[in-house]
């Protein structure tokens, strides 16, 4: 159908030029033959539609679709030059003839000769024909520009859609990382916690591999998430109870993209001190999401800067998911470290 829609719509343009010009004709000279009528309009139309489509399939795609600009004048002016010349004895011929078929007609060529001579046919049909030209090379480049528009867009989106997903595909191995790092420490101090580790392990493990291979998750979802990665965090502190996480509003309305919170927690276990507070914060208000973190980072210096990849990509899915809908702030006073990251427009 949509193939078939630019052919549809040519059609009615000629279609509707076509019943115009008949009225017009049958208006004006009402007693010549009406073969004589419809040979007068076909030849017409001929003239018209080929120079609507020369402009449209020559002059435009391969001159002024270039940036030729001036050179696309030149070729409009001898286009229309040659349409007149061709034109003008044709139309000077077809009334003549067409007076000697109607006496009104005859008597208005006595009366206003200069109407048709050659230069009173001439000028009107060349104004016709920058008329044709203009309206050929409008509904060309308007056409081209939505049809361009609309494949960047298409491309944008599934530009975006790829890169999002890479992005997201990042976060596993990222977080997969992470997490084993904490189970290698509770192995190699031979705690008696590290089966229980490995178990909470395989409930993050499922929900990323079963349950995130979508656009959006429940709200909900996600901090059932965060608490069963909090649980696992716990396991390696000396003091279980530094680490908290607040939670306020009504979380059942909304959704999320999967493992979008979970880089601002991975950065809080992987730079904060454990033996100070860590402190999680989400706040629900409205359409607004609040996320705050809050954390002692360690007094050594780590290979990687604050924040490393995984901010890196949640900004970054931050700008395709919520563009100008978002906020990701963080602040450093000495030791202390928080992370906000707001979320407006929820769904």
């Amino acid at each position: 159908m949509k193939k078939r829609l630019p052919l549809l719509l040519h059609l009615l343009l000629w279609i509707v030029l076509l019943v115009f010009n008949s009225f017009y004709s049958n208006a004006r000279v009402s007693t010549i033959p009406l073969t004589w009528k419809v040979a007068d309009l076909a030849q017409t139309f001929l003239f018209h539609i080929a120079l609507f489509y020369f402009n449209w399939l020559v002059l435009v795609p391969k001159i002024l679709a270039k940036n030729k600009v001036l050179l696309y004048a030149v070729a409009v002016i001898l286009t229309l030059a040659l349409f007149a010349v061709i034109r003008t004895p044709i139309e000077i011929f077809e009334m003549k003839k067409s007076a000697q078929l109607d006496p009104a007609m005859a008597e208005q060529i006595r009366k206003y000769p200069s109407i048709y001579s050659l230069k009173g046919v001439m000028v009107p049909i060349a104004i016709m024909g920058v008329l044709n030209i203009f309206l050929s090379s409008s509904l060309k480049v308007t056409g081209d520009y939505l049809r361009n528009e609309r494949r960047r867009r298409e491309l944008e989106l599934r530009q975006a859609t790829t890169e999002l997903e890479l992005l997201k595909a990042q976060v596993n191995p990222h977080f997969l990382f992470n997490t084993l790092n904490n189970i290698y420490s509770l192995a190699y101090q031979n705690s008696p916690s590290t089966p229980d580790a490995i178990l909470k392990l395989s409930l993050l493990l499922r929900y990323q591999l079963y349950e995130t291979d979508v656009p959006l998750v429940p709200l909900e979802k996600e901090i059932e998430h965060l608490q069963h990665l909090l649980d696992l965090h716990r396991l390696r502190l000396p003091n279980p109870g530094l680490l908290t996480l607040q939670i306020d509003g009504d979380t059942s309305r909304f959704q999320l993209p999967p493992m979008l919170l979970m880089p601002l927690v991975e950065n809080l276990f992987k730079h904060g001190l454990t033996t100070a507070p860590m402190q999680l914060h989400l706040r629900v208000e409205d359409d607004h999401l609040t996320f705050i973190t809050h954390n002692t980072m360690k007094p050594t210096p780590t290979q990687e800067a604050y924040g490393g990849i995984g901010l890196q990509n949640l900004r970054r899915r931050l700008e395709l998911l919520f563009p100008n809908a978002y906020t990701l702030e963080t602040l450093s006073q000495g030791p202390e470290f928080d992370a906000r990251l707001e979320l407006r427009k929820l769904t």
